[in-house]
């Protein structure tokens, strides 16, 4: 019997030639060779629509799908609407998956008959690569109210499970539920915002404790850089989820866990935001705009949260920074951490 199809959703938009390049090969060349190739490209104005086409004319597996631009949730949803395996993955343009990642996990999605597959996954920086660490049991099968502990994990900063990519999820489990990302959260926490949906749906769920993805660690992308815009973002995402979480069912277990992510949010926006060495404003207008941000109810909800486990104590240091409003401290940070970064 023919096996069933995986569909791989690819959303491109200005990725750097060479990245683009190796995350197509490497699906190209799955082991498992029954699969769509859906790479979206959303309205990227460089050349990556014509590298699109042109793999697609050599493998009949690949679609394109060129459209306007609308950020990484709109390109996701553009791929899952033209999807029609059974099975729905989603790989960003500048990562990569080792060639034996769709046939393991579809063989224990299919053997264990559950509705998620998850996976581990590799941070790929320019002299080094960090597997990494999670909380989950390698092959446990999660079923029924385990499946509420799953979907807290999401909100571990740790747990390392809060992102579209490195799963095989049923396609039926999102159309009957209507599960798309929200395309009106173009960047920042859509992904988890996308998972907290998905787990109040789920029965069942596995973890394989391989590192099939490859996720490139890029100092200048978004989440590692200053962008005001993105931190605006960023905190539409957690309203809309603290808005969720106020009507799961799973509250009473989620809500501590929320702010105690956001906590982790309001620092990185600190140290790799406001206070990153790409910021070339001058340090007054950074400490006024970063108190601004300080300002917004749902921030300042966070920061009276108790609820500080998992949190390192150089992160619990800073949050402390942060509450006195010392922020040449942080600045200094800022710069460790980005040497730290570029020589890993």
């Amino acid at each position: 019997m023919e096996q069933e199809t995986i569909s791989i959703i690819v959303p491109i938009y200005k990725v750097p030639e060479r990245y683009l390049r190796q995350c197509i090969e490497s699906i190209v060349n799955q082991t498992f060779k029954n699969i769509e190739i859906l790479l979206v490209d959303d309205g990227s104005p460089d050349n990556c629509g014509t590298i699109c086409d042109e793999y697609a004319e050599k493998d009949n597996r690949i679609k394109v799908i060129h459209k306007v631009n609308g950020g990484l949730s709109s390109a996701r949803n553009a791929g899952f609407l033209t999807a029609t395996g059974k099975w729905i993955m989603f790989v960003d343009g500048d990562d990569w998956i080792d060639s034996e990642m769709c046939s393991e996990i579809y063989n224990y999605g299919e053997k264990d008959s559950v509705d998620i597959v998850m996976c581990g996954m590799v941070k790929e920086y320019e002299h080094s690569s960090e597997v990494y660490k999670y909380y989950l049991e390698d092959r446990k099968i999660y079923r029924g109210k385990e499946c509420k502990w799953l979907q807290e994990q999401l909100l571990h900063f740790n747990g390392n499970i809060a992102v579209a990519y490195c799963k095989l999820i049923k396609r039926e489990l999102l159309e009957k539920n209507h599960i798309l990302h929200d395309e009106i959260l173009r960047q920042g926490a859509e992904g988890l915002e996308f998972n907290l949906r998905l787990f109040e749906k789920i029965e069942s769920a596995v973890f394989i404790n391989k590192p099939f993805y490859h996720y490139i660690y890029n100092e200048n992308s978004i989440s590692a850089s200053h962008d005001e815009k993105n931190h605006k973002f960023v905190v539409e995402c957690f309203k809309k989820i603290e808005a969720f979480i106020v009507n799961s069912k799973n509250k009473e277990v989620l809500m501590p866990w929320f702010y105690n992510r956001l906590d982790y949010v309001i620092i990185t926006t600190a140290i790799s935001g406001y206070f990153n060495p790409s910021n070339k404003e001058p340090y007054s207008e950074k400490k006024r705009k970063y108190n601004e941000y300080l300002e917004q109810d749902i921030i300042k909800r966070a920061l009276k949260n108790k609820m500080l486990d998992g949190i390192s104590g150089q992160r619990k240091l800073i949050l402390w920074l942060i509450n006195k409003k010392l922020y040449l401290p942080i600045s200094i940070l800022g710069y460790v951490r980005k040497f730290q970064k570029k020589y890993m």
